[in-house]
């Protein structure tokens, strides 16, 4: 996640990183969520070959005490070589404050340890205790370049180089790789689906025939709603309707996501002209959260570019999290101001005052929006 919490690291912490040798470090955030500070330098483990396997044993056990409270974790491989391995543990049962903090603060701490001290194939985000062992670490070392033995939580991993949109190179987990998207800002516009180069997960065929229509159905009030199904890797149509009124927009929204989850949708609000709105209910799954945010960007990209060959535009780009904190307001607007009647008849209310077309203006209310 690219938003930062503002929360930064104590002196405590950074003194105890400094001084680590051979045992482990858990690091926390404080009660008031102001700093990071450290949870427990736990002490001297074996050395040689049972170093990190002893090492995992103890951060296990001190870690099973407060589960499901997330915590980083560090674990020295070599000291004396700035050689480390970092955990991001954020269980899936943990809050959702918590969990949206701690991954938040990421970037900040392992800016403030040193990025250069965390190499990319030492670095994870774990989410259950079973992971926090050392067999699963050589597992997870091992399967670098063997996609065969990676467990389903795993494979997800490996398809969501964005959960933690960060600038360093060791942040990320050796799982992961980059959506070809945060390098092509201009997906390929077939109508035949996306490949891995442009988008995470192809498109099915009925979604693909909704797309296919839009220029035909460029001013029906059209909806199609559609969301992401993880398990067989593929972005599914959930719903399409012709002649949804602006008011009667919410209320189908909701219709078509009744276990409320994540939702991609693409309404046509004026003739010729398109919102694509994304929805992320608060209640919403942490890992879903990340899957629909790694593919929204290039799903714009290649949305925009599909309705440019028909002289169709996405003219608002709206990103909410429950529903009812979408502004329809801002359709509304767009619409009285793309209206000609609207525009003539304001035109000719001014014409007694001095006021001409060219100075009519719209303002557009914003609400508020939570990020």
């Amino acid at each position: 996640m690219s938003t930062q919490s503002g929360i930064t690291a104590s002196k405590e912490l950074l003194d105890s990183f400094k001084s680590l040798s051979s045992e482990p470090l858990i690091i926390k955030i404080s009660d008031d969520n102001t700093e990071l500070v450290t949870d427990s330098k736990l002490g001297a483990v074996s050395s040689g070959k049972e170093h990190l396997s002893s090492a995992f044993e103890s951060v296990n056990a001190h870690l099973k005490e407060s589960f499901p409270s997330p915590a980083y974790v560090v674990i020295p491989v070599d000291p004396t070589a700035d050689d480390y391995v970092f955990i991001s543990f954020i269980p899936d049962s943990a809050p959702i404050r918590s969990k949206m903090l701690y991954a938040s603060t990421k970037n900040t701490l392992l800016t403030s340890l040193g990025s250069n001290k965390f190499s990319k194939s030492n670095s994870f985000a774990w989410t259950e205790l079973e992971e926090l062992t050392y067999e699963y670490y050589q597992k997870v070392i091992s399967a670098t370049n063997n996609d065969d033995v990676l467990s389903k939580d795993e494979k997800m991993l490996n398809e969501l180089n964005t959960l933690q949109t960060l600038s360093l190179a060791g942040s990320t987990s050796s799982f992961k790789r980059e959506l070809a998207s945060m390098h092509s800002p201009s997906p390929s516009p077939s109508i035949h689906g996306p490949g891995n180069d442009n988008i995470l997960y192809k498109f099915d065929s009925s979604l693909q025939e909704e797309f296919q229509s839009l220029s035909k159905n460029a001013d029906t009030n059209k909806l199609i709603t559609f969301n992401i199904d993880s398990a067989s890797e593929v972005i599914k149509l959930t719903t399409s309707e012709n002649g949804i009124a602006l008011d009667s927009l919410l209320d189908s929204l909701a219709k078509a996501n009744p276990v409320a989850r994540p939702q991609y949708s693409i309404y046509n609000f004026y003739r010729g002209k398109y919102a694509f709105i994304y929805s992320c209910p608060s209640n919403s799954k942490v890992k879903d959260r990340m899957l629909y945010a790694a593919s929204k960007v290039s799903l714009i990209h290649y949305l925009k570019t599909l309705l440019s060959e028909d002289s169709l535009t996405i003219d608002k780009s709206i990103e909410v999290g429950d529903l009812d904190e979408i502004e329809l307001s801002e359709l509304t607007v767009e619409t009285e101001a793309a209206t000609p009647s609207s525009v003539s008849s304001a035109s000719s209310a001014g014409a007694g005052s001095g006021v001409g077309r060219q100075g009519l203006k719209f303002s557009k209310p914003k609400g508020p929006r939570r990020r």
